[in-house]
């Protein structure tokens, strides 16, 4: 941060400003929407899962587009697209506009915007990725602990339309001039920003993310380490999106439900920086199958004791896995495939886990109407944990596909 203030402020900037289309930030407003359009809060979980399906559908096409576009004007066109997507939330009346917004908003905030953060750190950075990662990864636990608050306190004050315009506002026209700015003056250990700056794109090669996609699928590794990849979204998401209903299972209020999130938030950017270092001094690869632990032991304790102190070291718990994970994955791609296709690859492990987070909400609605209550669903949901620990620590050890 010292000597890169420059690629710091771009990584750590560029993961706050996901923020916007994580769900955190968008289920604070859902009590809003659900009376505005009217929607049941069952119907707007389906909505949302749809948004997102469709989202992560439409992700590797883009993302790939990052390896043969210019930085900053690829860069550009991702925030405002985000800032329209912003500007359609905030005009919306009518359901099939909120899917629309929610398409928008899920696809270029933690879509791109986080494609573009840590596939910059991980290509831009060789020698010290990890740390660079860990850096950047900050950016997240900023948002989580910054945002909700100040959102919740500005809606006693003003309607939420208000909210999504200036929203809109800051993603059109000062973020796409201020990541200009950085990237302008960007010197990364392997390239310098400006050098991939301009005014056109090159579309990527026929077939770039079709052979992007072979080189993935065939390598071995592949296959052991993407399930762990998958299902920390995927369990997580329903279980932050099904946070009211745990917390009045277990007796909690729900102002005390949501402190949690400051606990998970200073947790997650301590273990940002620890593992990032800790990427450089020994390899992501040995470090995947530790990642989903600590949230395995959290959705275990979480399951079966109601006593509210339980609730802080359960959030603290998972802040270490996500804290870990977003450096780790992205670092480990990298090892594997290298930076030449970094972009593509990173594209579609990106839409898988928007997929996987997707699945979970509908997973655990399926599970709550099936009659299984939260101490079942959260021990199954540990065990699952588990098991992709178990396959990341078989498939680490698995040889090269050149190897083979």
């Amino acid at each position: 941060m010292r000597e890169q203030p420059v690629e710091a402020g771009f990584g750590f900037g560029a993961t706050f400003f996901t923020s916007c289309g994580q769900t955190f930030f968008i289920s604070l407003f859902v009590p809003s929407l659900v009376v505005a359009l009217p929607l049941t809060e069952g119907q707007f979980g389906t909505v949302y899962g749809t948004g997102t399906l469709i989202g992560a559908a439409l992700l590797p096409f883009i993302a790939a587009h990052y390896d043969t576009t210019p930085l900053a004007l690829y860069t550009r066109r991702v925030l405002r697209g985000l800032g329209l997507a912003a500007l359609l939330m905030a005009l919306t009346v009518h359901p099939i506009m909120l899917v629309l917004a929610v398409i928008g908003l899920r696809l270029t905030g933690p879509g791109l915007v986080t494609h573009i953060a840590n596939t910059t750190m991980a290509k831009g950075f060789e020698k010290r990725r990890g740390v660079a990662l860990g850096i950047s990864s900050l950016g997240y636990a900023g948002g989580e602990a910054l945002l909700p608050p100040v959102v919740a306190l500005l809606l006693l004050w003003v309607p939420w339309q208000t909210l999504w315009f200036a929203i809109a506002a800051l993603y059109l026209v000062v973020l796409p001039w201020g990541f200009s700015a950085l990237i302008r003056r960007a010197r990364f250990e392997t390239f310098v920003a400006s050098d991939f700056d301009g005014a056109s794109a090159t579309p990527p090669p026929q077939g770039h993310l079709r052979r992007s996609f072979r080189t993935m699928a065939g390598e071995r590794r592949f296959w052991w380490l993407l399930p762990v990849q998958m299902l920390i979204p995927m369990l997580m998401t329903a279980v932050f999106l099904y946070q009211a209903p745990i917390a009045t299972s277990k007796g909690w209020s729900l102002p005390y439900m949501a402190s949690l999130f400051t606990v998970f938030a200073v947790f997650r950017a301590g273990t940002s920086l620890v593992a990032g270092k800790r990427i450089d001094q020994v390899g992501a690869l040995s470090l995947v199958p530790w990642v989903s632990i600590p949230a395995a032991a959290a959705l275990g304790l979480l399951a079966w004791i109601d006593a509210p102190p339980v609730g802080m070291l359960c959030f603290g718990l998972i802040g270490l896995t996500f804290g870990a994970a977003s450096s780790v994955f992205t670092a480990m791609w990298a090892e594997i495939y290298g930076s030449a296709q970094l972009g593509a690859i990173k594209g579609m492990t990106g839409s898988l886990a928007v997929f996987s987070s997707a699945a979970g909400p509908v997973l655990a609605g399926l599970l709550l109407e099936a009659g299984v209550g939260f101490p079942v669903m959260l021990t199954a949901f540990a065990i699952a944990l588990g098991l992709g620990s178990v396959a990341a620590a078989i498939g680490r050890r698995q040889p090269p596909a050149s190897a083979d």
